[in-house]
């Protein structure tokens, strides 16, 4: 189970990171150019970013958990469903 492991700690790590954020740090302030006007600083999309990260490794924590539980039991036959696009054509 150290897949699980390594998911909760980068869980951890990023929802450590969005409860730091505040309207002066990265990622809480809003989009900016630089002094040059050449370069944009993104802060919204990193925010994004972390929410939607955080939402995937979410997603397979319990994916791997209903797994792992499923193998822990034995408790008979057990089926895993995959979403969306396979890469295979028919």
């Amino acid at each position: 189970m150290a897949l699980i492991d390594d998911l909760k700690a980068r869980r951890a790590t990023i929802l450590a990171d969005l409860n730091a954020m505040t309207k002066t740090s990265v990622g809480g302030k809003p989009n900016a150019m630089t002094s040059d006007g050449g370069t944009a600083i993104d802060h919204v999309q990193w925010r994004k970013s972390l929410y939607e990260e955080l939402g995937q490794i979410n997603k397979l924590i319990l994916d791997e958990s209903a797994v792992q539980a499923a193998i822990d039991n034995e408790d008979g036959a057990w089926e895993v469903v995959t979403e969306g696009d396979n890469g295979y054509s028919r």
